[in-house]
């Protein structure tokens, strides 16, 4: 394992774009850079190597960086921050719904056609609509686990290896 000497956060620019990278120094032979799915660029570098020449090795490799930068860009959410009001779409299944608040009897949350019913004692806030759908999808989703897993499970019938009590 190589031992990291010391890292600084610098960034270069190559044309009209601007590559902000996170220089470590290590205890290593050659540079290598890294892009991350979350877009960070990680470049790791031999402990007396000069920043400029790393700098020129960057923008040897930029168009490269840039391209895996795109690629991963494409798989960030696209579904806004939600705001929890009347109307508002939510997912569940890969369906949309949309947000349909009420004052009722007791605090629950039902689905039908098309709608996201959710019912609260007090008065429906955005606070009270998102803790009460957060408890719901969670339900929701042991029961999706549960049973992917009985699904699953019976690939392992018949090789000798004990079904875990809990999932």
């Amino acid at each position: 394992m190589e031992a990291l000497i010391h890292s600084n956060k610098y960034s270069i620019v190559y044309g009209r774009k601007t590559i902000d990278f996170s220089l470590l120094y290590c205890d290593r032979k050659m540079m290598e850079i890294a892009v991350h799915p979350d877009s960070t660029v990680i470049v790791k570098a031999p402990v007396q190597s000069d920043i400029t020449l790393i700098e020129q090795k960057i923008i040897k490799r930029a168009r490269w960086i840039l391209r895996q930068l795109n690629y991963f860009k494409q798989f960030t959410p696209k579904t806004p921050d939600r705001c929890y009001v009347n109307g508002e779409t939510h997912l569940y299944l890969g369906k949309q719904f949309r947000l349909k608040l009420a004052k009722g009897q007791e605090n629950s949350v039902k689905l039908s056609r098309g709608f996201f019913h959710v019912n609260c004692r007090s008065e429906p806030t955005p606070n009270a609509a998102k803790k009460l759908l957060k408890q719901w999808y969670s339900e929701k989703a042991q029961f999706q686990f549960a049973e992917s897993m009985e699904c699953c499970w019976l690939k392992f019938n018949g090789l000798g290896i004990g079904k875990p009590n809990h999932w």
